[in-house]
């Protein structure tokens, strides 16, 4: 039996904050299916099974399986013996440049590299972005890496796995709701360059740059919502000084994206509300410093 030593110094904490963006394209795939249900097409748009409504119905609307992922984004952040964090990296695999299948070996090996008992990070990911990268290891015959193997049961370790969605809302006893609804109550910035609705056009208008910076943008949001959340269980440095941190590590990392003047503007706004804060605690604590010398 192993029995932690009280006096040995803790570990620092790291995390894998991930976003997945997918669409239906695997067509070959949805007419195998159909042809395993003996599916035969009709002219009178109904859908094939009562109970179905037609954009419901499996058979003529491809559900998730058929999803192929055309974009992830990967930040992982270390923390620092004195209790902030910094983003050591910030990968983003995106087609045209690769497909489906560098995409989710390319996540793998950011999961491969980072320290050891990394947390993934995610906002929805048990029902999203675990099963997408899971099957699609499956689908082209990769391995997930030594400590990952856990993704294979579905993703839902809360220990190493902080999804959002459902620790924001008591494991999902609240009603589920939208990312934005939950950044904005806490004003982070979140869908910096596009709504959520729109990923998927320009997903089929590849328009892949834009697709980037919408997944790169939700793994920002995340990452900020990561250094409020993580203040309820570390005291040693203030959020104001992580998210600093994460937005001046993204603005450096990710020059010349179309979201960051409106980082710049959020890092300049909270350097601002910090001074005034200071400024204020300083006429109350140490009035004399206004004073003339004399």
């Amino acid at each position: 039996m192993k029995i932690d030593n009280p006096f040995e110094p803790r570990r620092p904490r790291a995390y894998v904050v991930l976003d997945i963006e997918s669409a239906v394209t695997d067509e070959t795939g949805h007419r195998r299916y159909q042809a395993m249900e003996r599916y035969v097409p009709s002219n009178n748009d109904q859908p094939s099974r009562r109970g179905y409504k037609r954009h419901e119905d499996p058979l003529t609307t491809p559900r998730w399986p058929f999803q192929t992922i055309v974009a992830a984004a990967a930040m992982v952040l270390v923390e620092h013996p004195d209790g902030n964090i910094d983003v050591s990296r910030f990968v983003t695999l995106s087609q045209p440049d690769h497909d489906e299948r560098a995409i989710v070996a390319g996540i793998l090996r950011v999961l491969a590299d980072a320290p050891d008992g990394a947390e993934l990070v995610s906002w929805a990911g048990m029902l999203h972005d675990v099963p997408l990268l899971t099957l699609g290891a499956m689908r082209h015959g990769l391995t997930l890496p030594k400590g990952w193997g856990w993704l294979g049961f579905g993703g839902n370790d809360p220990v190493r796995h902080i999804d959002f969605a459902r620790t924001t809302t008591g494991g999902f006893k609240m009603k589920p709701v939208h990312m934005a609804e939950v950044l904005a109550s806490l004003d982070i910035p979140a869908k910096i360059s596009v709504p959520a609705f729109a990923v998927a056009r320009l997903i089929y208008a590849q328009q892949w740059d834009a697709v980037q910076e919408a997944c790169e943008g939700d793994v920002i949001s995340t990452a900020l919502l990561l250094a409020r959340w993580r203040q309820l269980h570390d005291p040693r440095v203030g959020a104001d000084a992580v998210t600093d941190r994460i937005l001046r590590r993204a603005i450096e990392m990710r020059s010349g994206r179309g979201y960051i003047a409106e980082l710049e503007t959020r890092r300049t706004r909270l350097f601002a509300k910090q001074c005034a804060a200071a400024a204020k605690d300083a006429q109350t604590l140490a009035p004399w410093l206004h004073q003339d010398a004399a």
